[in-house]
């Protein structure tokens, strides 16, 4: 039998409310301290879950043997339950969309690239589909200017695009206030506006009441004693958001690291890039022209199209690129969950359940070593 305690969560992202919801959803009482005031503050203030594109592209738990893909799977495969979960409890729609993805190449080097992909994708079960310049015309039709009317084909002869239909999308400001939400009825308690400079801030009955660190890019300045403080760097991501009312089905669309994501309103985010200036969370002119121009390449409408809003955030990154999800070596009562990078937003079903496991000192859907806080220790020294 499980014995309920009193948990502390640090950092109030996708990671920090999903871990605190599934933790309230199983009968603990739950702090959640947020250096934020507030969840309706501007967006350059907000958590890097905020400034997230939200894709979640396929996987596949059972069939993946690589512990990334693993845990990758294992969340894929919680997100649509999840999602209405959340949905129903908090009552507002985190926006979740199986929508498929297209996944395309602009030369034989990322056609090659792909076809690998393509064949790993195949192996694992998850249906990709090679998909013609008439199909894309058929189904999207903005994207069939891509292969047909636009110029840009004639200059990228090895051009070739793929199907992938197990593709979702989220909306992460949606999703973090159906978080916050479904908390809040769970009886989950916010501290919001205080910073955390050691785990001695955090008010606690006993050493033995458990202590989540969930500060994202963060994480690793919440408590020099923790000796995480190298262990994650930030990598800033731009992303620009213009209007195209002819984008009017929610559709993602890859182009290596960079994508165009359709909300099925009008609205549509390209992103992005990934840039190491440490903490700095601004935008830059050259940056936010050079994704204007990826745009107007895939689809001529968005060269003109009226921006919206531009933002950046930043990842979290680990030496290794596996996030730390577990317990800190030598502190029975302090876990952390922090370094996703570019998946925080997939993974947040899944590391939920681990800390959650953890934490209730039950065994987990899988072997947690690869994920250990005591690596990026060790490479910290």
């Amino acid at each position: 039998m499980n014995i309920k305690k009193k948990v502390n969560i640090v950092g109030g992202g996708v990671i920090g409310l999903s871990v605190a919801w599934e933790l309230s959803r199983r009968g603990h009482a739950v702090t959640l301290i947020e250096r934020n005031a507030d969840q309706s503050i501007a967006p350059v203030e907000q958590p890097t879950s905020w400034t997230a594109g939200g894709i979640l592209p396929p996987a596949n738990f059972e069939l993946a043997t690589d512990p990334m893909e693993r845990f990758r799977g294992f969340s894929h495969q919680l997100w649509p339950q999840w999602a209405e979960q959340l949905h129903q409890q908090s009552e507002i729609d985190p926006g979740f969309v199986r929508c498929g993805g297209y996944y395309l190449a602009e030369t034989a080097g990322e056609a090659a690239a792909m076809i690998g992909m393509v064949s790993y994708w195949d192996e694992m079960g998850i249906v990709c589909e090679a998909v013609s310049p008439d199909n894309l015309r058929t189904k999207q039709p903005w994207l069939g200017s891509w292969a047909d009317q636009n110029p840009w084909i004639q200059e990228h002869p090895d051009a070739a695009a793929w199907w992938v239909p197990d593709e979702y999308q989220v909306r992460p400001p949606r999703l973090l206030q159906a978080l916050v939400a479904a908390c809040q009825k769970n009886g989950v308690q916010f501290r919001h506006g205080d910073s955390v400079s050691h785990l001695s801030d955090v008010t606690r009955e006993s050493e033995d009441e458990p202590i989540i660190v969930c500060g994202g890019t963060w994480a690793g300045l919440v408590d020099v004693d923790l000796n995480l403080e190298n262990a994650l760097i930030p990598i800033r991501g731009q992303i620009l958001l213009l209007r195209c009312e002819s984008m009017n089905n929610p559709i993602v669309v890859n182009l290596g690291n960079r994508y165009l994501i359709a909300r099925g309103d009008g609205h549509v985010l390209v992103g992005s890039c990934e840039e190491e200036v440490g903490f700095d969370r601004s935008t830059t002119d050259d940056e936010i022209d050079t994704l204007r121009q990826f745009a107007g390449r895939l689809n001529p409408e968005l060269t003109d199209a009226p921006e919206i809003q531009r933002w950046a955030g930043l990842r979290p990154m680990t030496f290794d690129g596996f996030p730390m999800i577990g317990r800190v070596p030598n502190r029975h009562s302090v876990f952390v969950a922090a370094g996703h990078y570019r998946s925080g937003i997939h993974f947040a079903p899944a590391t939920a359940v681990a800390i959650a496991d953890g934490i209730e000192n039950q065994p987990t859907f899988m072997d947690m070593t690869p994920f250990s806080v005591g690596r990026q220790q060790a490479h910290a020294q």
